[in-house]
């Protein structure tokens, strides 16, 4: 009986005297446990630091607690010696307090520490986080993920004449995989933060807009769906409220939804998205994000996009490059190939020009690599430097560059709707070597609003079958063909504003010499719309071109041939013929836009035989 009556008292004991057990969570850029199959390397062959900095948003949670363990994710194996913790408080760094280790599987390394660290931090004081690791060749050992915001990776290095911490530019790649473990007596229930906002850039006039969006909370409550209350607004006024479709998992929730634009007009606007509230609790204060994008009511059909290769005589990979453009030609009849040659090292090209140097170094910043190539001026590449991408990709890999650079231009033709159309007439004097060029052609009416004032025409000459040397592999061609090489741009190399005749319509005229070492049948005009060509120093955001077309010259006094589509010099039922063709291949070559609408369509077709039967 008095064993029984001991027993009983420790239980009802036991409650009061229990100690809270500390809580641990993951404390990084991300908080699951991804990793990459497919590693990276970002530095030489040696001993190598990287490190991640953790901001206050994300270190706020934690504020009290201690760091227990910090996790390193690998994609293959490699040595890990060291790991370590630095506080930052705006440009100065902190005492540094590293731990030596011993390990380096492919998959998580986890050091447990045997001295905690304590995270007591001053306003707007960071924390460095990172190890050293063996970087050997040909082993891409770095993890890194596409979840959450990514942000980027440090390493300790030279700079000028003094070391320090420098950024890497790895945001493209994600976050690395690199975590703390925090262990703390308790969490909030929410640490909301919203960010990442993506809206499509332009939309039709009255389509819903798409968008995304990433909510994270960093409390310890779990958030199931449609819990999130969040306002959408547009240009100030609201149009929506939603709410999260699917619960959250380790932490985040992506949104994907849409906002309404009926009663918009065309032009730029701005969206808003307000997080409200969370679980019916309204927010202290609202978390907003915007993003802005344009509206539109006309477009015209894409007729060309523009490939402007950087390319000389003395790269020997550059035919590595003209190799895989060739299988994208061959691939697709929407492409025009435009090849700006400069000089290599001591190498003179025969090709090059101050023109062609002056586009190139607008391109990239001054610093030019062979071969490279921008693709509708685009900034796809996520590139803050250069709106330029490599070419000198080994032969095995042609194939599934040019499958990913049409993928690419199918992108850009589905995103950025044309507004404008683009026809020439252009005709060679033999006599005074004169080339007259007229570029004309049919504007959207919200052109102005959806381009800029600012937008411009730019015409370039490029000449096919030139004959010359070439470095292919270290080893000279001697009669090497160069097509589409750039001789000059008539007007500006930064284009001319279009010459705007009357309500949607416009007509450039220009006038220059051919030198007479130029073969003028084997010369091309290429004509593209597109924004200004600006200095590097101003950032490569907004140099996109919007259409493009390529034309022959043709004899001044031999005369064109109204619905001579197929250019046999008749005009019969096989230009009917070359018509329908076009229109069942949905072609973008307006030869047989006979009527002036910037559309082939059967409208072409009465217009066709409209003039065979009164001839």
């Amino acid at each position: 009986m008095k064993k029984t009556i001991l027993f009983l008292l420790a239980s009802l004991l036991l409650p009061a005297i229990m100690v809270a057990q500390p809580i641990q969570k993951i404390m990084g850029h991300y908080v699951n446990d991804s990793i990459s199959s497919e590693g990276f390397s970002v530095s030489s062959s040696g001993t190598r630091s990287i490190a991640i900095i953790l901001e206050p948003e994300e270190l706020e949670v934690f504020q009290g607690g201690k760091i227990v363990a910090i996790r390193v994710g690998l994609s293959e194996p490699t040595k890990i010696s060291r790991m370590f913790v630095i506080p930052v408080k705006g440009t100065k760094y902190g005492t540094r307090t590293d731990w030596e280790c011993d390990m380096g599987d492919a998959g998580w390394n986890t050091l447990q520490l045997e001295t905690p660290y304590d995270i007591n931090l001053e306003e707007d004081e960071k924390l460095l986080v990172g190890f050293y690791y063996d970087q050997v060749l040909n082993v891409n050992a770095l993890s890194f993920v596409n979840v959450g915001t990514p942000y980027d990776c440090y390493t300790y290095t030279k700079v000028g004449s003094t070391s320090k911490w420098k950024a890497i530019n790895s945001t493209k790649n994600g976050n690395l995989s690199l975590q703390c473990i925090v262990e703390k007596d308790s969490y909030p229930d929410y640490r909301i933060s919203a960010y990442g906002l993506k809206a499509d850039n332009i939309v039709p006039l009255g389509d819903p807009l798409p968008f995304s969006m990433v909510v994270s909370n960093r409390g310890d409550k779990q958030i199931d769906a449609n819990a999130l209350e969040l306002k959408l607004s547009i240009d100030g006024n609201q149009v929506a409220t939603i709410s999260n479709d699917a619960p959250f998992v380790d932490g985040y929730c992506n949104i994907h939804a849409a906002a309404p634009t009926e009663g918009i007009g065309t032009g730029n606007h701005v969206l808003t998205v307000d997080l409200v509230a969370v679980d019916g609790q309204p927010l202290d204060e609202p978390i907003s994000q915007s993003a802005e994008f344009i509206t539109y009511e006309q477009v015209y059909p894409r007729q060309k996009h523009l490939v402007e290769q950087l390319t000389s005589t003395y790269c020997t990979y550059c035919p590595l490059g003209n190799s895989m453009l060739n299988i994208l030609t061959s691939q697709r009849d929407d492409i025009i190939w435009v090849g700006i040659h400069g000089n290599l090292g001591s190498g003179v090209d025969p090709f090059r020009s101050n023109q062609a140097d002056s586009i190139m170094s607008y391109m990239t910043g001054g610093s030019i690599s062979y071969p490279s190539g921008a693709f509708d001026r685009n900034t796809g590449w996520n590139d803050d430097v250069s709106i330029v991408n490599g070419l000198g990709y080994s032969s095995s890999a042609h194939e599934e560059v040019a499958e990913y650079l049409g993928s690419f231009f199918d992108f850009i033709t589905a995103t950025r709707p044309t507004f404008v159309g683009i026809n020439a007439d252009c005709t060679f004097d033999e006599e005074t070597r004169m080339a007259t060029v007229s570029v004309w052609g049919n504007m959207t009416d919200d052109f102005d609003e959806m381009m800029g004032t600012d937008a411009r025409l730019t015409v370039y000459i490029v000449e096919d079958s030139l004959v010359a040397p070439q470095l292919n592999s270290g080893t000279w061609i001697n009669n090497y063909t160069h097509n589409g090489v750039f001789r000059k741009a008539i007007g500006s190399i930064k284009g001319m504003p279009l010459n705007k005749t009357e309500q949607g319509k416009y007509n450039n005229v220009y006038e220059t010499v051919i030198p007479s070492d130029w073969q003028w049948e084997n010369l091309r005009v290429v004509a593209f719309v597109s924004r200004p060509i600006t200095n590097y120093r101003q950032g490569f955001t907004d140099m996109y071109v919007n259409n493009a077309e390529s034309f022959k010259f043709k004899k001044e006094g031999s005369g064109d041939i109204t619905g001579d589509v197929n250019e046999d010099g008749e005009v019969n039922i096989a230009d009917v013929n070359e018509v329908i063709a076009m229109i069942l291949s949905q072609s973008s070559d307006l030869k047989g836009d006979l009527n002036g609408d910037m559309e082939v369509n059967i409208a072409d077709v009465n217009a066709l035989m409209d003039i065979i039967l009164n001839n």
